[in-house]
């Protein structure tokens, strides 16, 4: 039986330019840490104390959730007041998208890596993966930031609180991991199920 979804236009034009500027950054992240460990450069972080170690995860923090929003709203201002409409309408739904790309997703990817005919699958699955969850982070921070500010659509100032807010609670000792994996859920459902749809046609 035929498919009856049709794909929203606004939306899928701005996909491919957040995926784009998100994945610069991520290649330049990944450059930067092959070269710190080849270079056998210690975490100058692990000896500062408690106090400012905080500070400069909240400072971290704050600089890559402004510029992940920030590209969002910038290159996809429409795709980002989409997914805030569809996570206000149906928060639920954002979620269990969330739990089936952010958990039952990897585990298929490591069930096919097994195989060698699976591994070509499961390598550029990995990198599709990543992608989706930094522009579901990206758009999280515009949500966040959106319902704070009781904005209608997620803008500049919405990035700004949005990334401080995070950059706060996900520098939590111990459970900032936890806090941080939690907020993206619904992001990485949401753009997850974008590209399932799109799959579909």
């Amino acid at each position: 039986m035929p498919s009856t979804w049709k794909p929203f236009p606004r939306s899928v034009g701005a996909v491919p330019a957040v995926v784009a500027a998100v994945a610069v950054t991520v290649t330049l992240a990944v450059v930067a840490g092959v070269a710190t460990a080849q270079s056998g450069v210690t975490d100058p972080r692990s000896s500062l104390d408690l106090g400012t170690r905080l500070a400069v995860n909240v400072g971290a923090g704050f600089v890559v959730n402004l510029l992940l929003g920030g590209a969002l709203v910038a290159l996809g201002p429409e795709y980002a007041a989409e997914k805030f409409d569809e996570f206000r309408d149906d928060a639920g739904e954002t979620v269990v998208w969330g739990l089936i790309v952010g958990i039952g997703v990897p585990i298929a990817l490591a069930v096919l890596a097994i195989t060698i005919i699976g591994l070509v699958v499961a390598i550029p699955g990995v990198f599709v993966l990543a992608a989706v969850g930094i522009v579901g982070s990206a758009v999280m921070v515009g949500i966040i930031g959106s319902f704070l500010t009781h904005g209608d659509d997620p803008d500049g100032t919405a990035v700004l609180v949005g990334a401080l807010v995070l950059a706060l609670a996900t520098a939590i000792p111990v459970l900032g991991g936890l806090i941080n994996w939690l907020v993206t859920l619904p992001g990485v459902g949401m753009v997850g199920h974008d590209l399932y749809r799109s799959w579909r046609g």
